[in-house]
């Protein structure tokens, strides 16, 4: 008998079951590399969750704060992939924003993940 769930709801059970290992402080579960996904489909997907949070913050449906912090770990993700690019003009003029911010909010992450033990 085949399958009638889609692939974003079978995908979605993985996440479901990362999550709850996340949640329960056990070693995230992991495969060999399967050779599907390249740079670019990641990439391609930073960008299609930035456009679905920014539709939801614009319709109400998330908070600022929420979604700041949403885009900001997606931006995390994308300069791991991809470094971003320097972002708007500082106001201390040469300066790079982005570097110190990513440092900034790694830091915060690095800090949560050493006093909870929660590793994704």
């Amino acid at each position: 008998m085949q399958n009638v769930n889609p692939p974003s709801e079978r995908l979605y059970g993985v996440m479901q079951a990362l999550l709850a290992a996340y949640a329960q402080k056990a070693p995230a579960p992991s495969a060999e590399p399967r050779g599907v996904v390249e740079e670019q489909d990641a990439l391609d997907a930073v960008m299609n969750l930035a456009a679905v949070l920014d539709k939801n913050l614009r319709d109400g449906r998330l908070s600022e704060n929420n979604a700041a912090h949403m885009a900001a770990l997606l931006m995390l993700i994308r300069d791991h992939l991809r470094p971003l690019p320097a972002g708007p003009p500082a106001e201390d003029a040469g300066a790079d924003r982005v570097t110190a911010d990513l440092r900034e909010f790694v830091d915060g992450l690095r800090a949560a993940r050493a006093e909870t033990g929660m590793r994704g």
